[in-house]
């Protein structure tokens, strides 16, 4: 708009030419914006598969499988530990990656003395499926992998989800439906994605307003809400003991989201600032000190079942 005032400062139009150059660039405006928006709408929905190859997993790593209550073949990895007493962490990559991306958290968590389970989230990696919705269908297919992880593990299991930005959604989401998860870690994680969605925009230099009308029409690309229920809205059913780690130089989720975040959890939740770090590099920039700051917090989260677990397999009440 600005250009064409220049222009018809430097060429006078005359009122018909002002009007019809006024028309011109809100049209190519309004051109830009559902550009913007349908690209933004298919880039969550369907950010496009990664898929280096094999599975990334060596040495101690086994394969596992799960069919989602719609039928899709999910994928991950599984590593067995003798002295975890049942405790088993499963880790939830955020969006456009896949199970790849964590197994530097999984490797850190492992001598700690804990089962560790990485999957593909639908659509990603070597899992099945089409569309990605920030919870709407992966929650579900969380509450399926449990399932496998029982029959894997037996009576003793004491589950755990650590998920980052968007399986972070996916581990809140599922903990507010389903008992049988003993502690949450929410890395990098949002109150609200249309707060992140506008971050992400701004990111990428363009306008943080559009955030609405994009998972708008993802929604209706994907079948499912991306954005509803929001997290902030189901941490108050969240009774389990939580953990968020977040960075304090997020781009995309600003600290104070994570410390609303983290106000809304019936117990309030333990944060973890990391200084200086960004949106996907908090453990990284954390250090081994963070790994036994979360090895520490897990333990003392799920020694309570531990406890009732024993108690029951000797026969006590």
């Amino acid at each position: 708009m600005a250009l064409i005032w220049s222009l018809s400062s430097s060429f006078p139009l005359g009122p018909r030419g002002v009007v019809m150059a006024l028309g011109f660039g809100l049209g190519l405006a309004l051109f830009l914006a559902l550009v913007v928006i349908e690209w933004g709408a298919w880039t969550l929905v369907r950010p496009g598969r990664r898929l280096a190859g094999p599975p990334p997993e060596p040495g101690p790593w086994e394969p596992i499988a799960c069919r989602a209550a719609d039928g899709t073949s999910l994928h991950g990895a599984w590593r067995r530990c003798d002295e975890a007493r049942g405790r088993t962490a499963i880790l939830l990559h955020g969006f456009a990656e896949d199970r790849s991306a964590l197994l530097g958290r999984a490797e850190a968590l492992a001598p700690f003395g804990w089962n560790v389970a990485l999957f593909d989230i639908r659509g990603r990696g070597h899992s099945h499926g089409e569309h990605t919705a920030f919870g709407g269908f992966e929650a579900d297919d969380l509450r399926a992998w449990l399932d496998v992880l029982a029959e894997r593990v037996g009576p003793e299991l004491v589950p755990v989800a650590w998920g980052r930005s968007m399986g972070a959604a996916i581990a809140l989401r599922a903990a507010a439906d389903d008992p049988r998860l003993a502690a949450l870690v929410l890395e990098a994680p949002y109150a609200d994605l249309r707060t992140a969605v506008a971050g992400w925009l701004a990111r990428l230099r363009l306008p943080g307003r559009l955030a609405g009308l994009i998972l708008l029409r993802a929604r209706r690309l994907a079948g499912v809400s991306l954005a509803r229920p929001r997290p902030i809205d189901l941490a108050p059913r969240v009774r389990v003991p939580v953990l968020i780690l977040h960075g304090t130089a997020d781009p995309i989720v600003p600290s104070h989201e994570a410390r609303r975040l983290a106000a809304a959890f019936p117990n309030r939740a333990e944060i973890i600032e990391v200084p200086g770090a960004g949106h996907t590099s908090v453990f990284d920039l954390g250090g081994p000190e963070l790994a036994v700051r979360i090895a520490a917090f897990l333990d003392d989260a799920v020694a309570p079942r531990i406890e009732s677990n024993r108690d029951r397999s000797q026969g006590g009440c």
